[in-house]
């Protein structure tokens, strides 16, 4: 789809531009987008899906004409226009079909930085979804019979659930990436580099508290300080 027409059908259907990174360095992101076979797959799948609508509809609009009943001319004129409306209608219908099938593919997003997630998708309903690698509980790789065949695969990366729900998990999806296994790995291995730098805990690099005992020298030695050099009597 060209720039222009993609540009008009963002505006018309108020899809959001790329989005922002998720909190990382900005020498860490790199953003991933769904494999071409993925594409590909979509459209056949809807053109199967039109292909039997198309025969439906030509068998309802032929039924008319084979049965024994004569056949008026205002009748023929009738059933033309109607022909028209209905072949029209779904000519439309298909089209703005693979017009969506083609944005959801061009507008999904995979974000990955040294310290969370983020990953966009949608058109009539842009989804949304940032997972810092601080909640990460597991991330696999999900390939059926099907996908392995057009070399695609799901990277889905699970997160513990909030309080208000004890035990659940969410889980962000890669979803028909042709770079499964390299996406797994670079996940697992900032993962590992965000774990072992303590990165996100708020006491990691803080001081440890002194000792009462240590802070009453101290003070005593402040002030031992301060009488040597005269400021106290």
């Amino acid at each position: 789809m060209g720039s222009r027409w993609k540009r008009w059908f963002c505006e018309l259907l108020r899809v959001p531009p790329e989005p922002q990174p998720p909190d990382g360095t900005p020498a860490s992101i790199q953003t991933f987008l769904a494999g071409n076979n993925y594409y590909r797959w979509r459209v056949i799948q809807f053109c199967i899906v039109q292909f039997f609508i198309g025969l439906t509809i030509a068998a309802m609009l032929a039924a008319p004409l084979l049965s024994k009943k004569p056949h008026t001319a205002q009748f023929i004129t009738v059933w033309t226009f109607i022909v028209a409306g209905v072949v029209s209608g779904w000519a439309l219908a298909a089209l703005c079909g693979l017009i969506r099938i083609t944005l959801d593919y061009q507008m999904r997003w995979y974000i990955v930085t040294d310290r969370s997630l983020r990953i966009r998708s949608g058109i009539w309903r842009v989804n949304e979804m940032t997972m810092t690698f601080a909640n990460v509980q597991e991330i696999r790789v999900n390939a059926g019979p099907l996908q392995k065949l057009l070399g695609l695969s799901d990277v889905v990366v699970s997160s513990a659930g909030g309080s208000t729900h004890p035990g659940a998990s969410h889980a962000a999806r890669f979803a028909g990436v042709d770079n499964g296994d390299s996406i797994r790995d670079l996940i697992t291995d900032r993962l590992r580099q965000y774990r072992d730098t303590g990165l996100g805990d708020p006491d990691a690099h803080k001081p440890a508290p002194l000792a009462a005992e240590d802070a009453a020298r101290a003070l005593l030695a402040e002030v031992r300080a301060l009488r040597a050099s005269g400021v106290l009597y």
